[in-house]
């Protein structure tokens, strides 16, 4: 990964422009959460609660490097530059539900900063396959996944 990210900064150096896209595979687990489970509407059944906390988290077929490989295959790093964005690092948040079915809903960006970040990670994200869905005691569940994307714009 290391290998790839210099080799990525070294072109756009040569370009004069540094651009960089830091994809970080981080588990709603791991990001704070203190809800095991999100409870649903009053009127809905057991079947369609969230969790946010779970035993095996929901997976990107293939696994975390492939989950990374497609991110970076499909993100545009140059949306923030098209977009007039100012220099400095900008770490975008989107948080979504990998449904028991595998299917992804729900996309939202916990972050705010504009020039089009949240839009092009979210936009990437619908893209994608059907996942691997998460389990809790045996059961495929609905849970949360959370999905940090860094964009660095320097005007080098």
């Amino acid at each position: 990964m290391r290998e790839l990210l210099a080799e990525i900064l070294t072109y756009y150096m040569k370009e004069k422009i540094l651009i960089c896209l830091v994809i970080t595979f981080i588990s709603t687990g791991s990001m704070a959460q203190t809800a095991t489970e999100v409870p649903p509407p009053p009127s809905s059944d057991s079947m369609s609660k969230v969790f946010s906390k779970v035993e095996f988290e929901a997976e990107f077929p293939g696994g975390a490097a492939s989950w990374i490989e497609f991110l970076e295959k499909h993100l545009k790093a140059n949306v923030p530059i098209k977009k007039k964005a100012p220099a400095g690092t900008y770490r975008v948040i989107v948080r979504f539900i990998v449904s028991r079915d595998g299917t992804i809903s729900e996309i939202s960006a916990e972050t705010n900063f504009g020039y089009g970040m949240e839009e092009e990670v979210i936009r990437v994200i619908k893209k994608g396959p059907k996942w691997t869905p998460a389990s809790q005691n045996g059961k495929t569940v609905n849970a949360y996944r959370r999905q940090p994307v860094t964009f660095v714009v320097s005007d080098k």
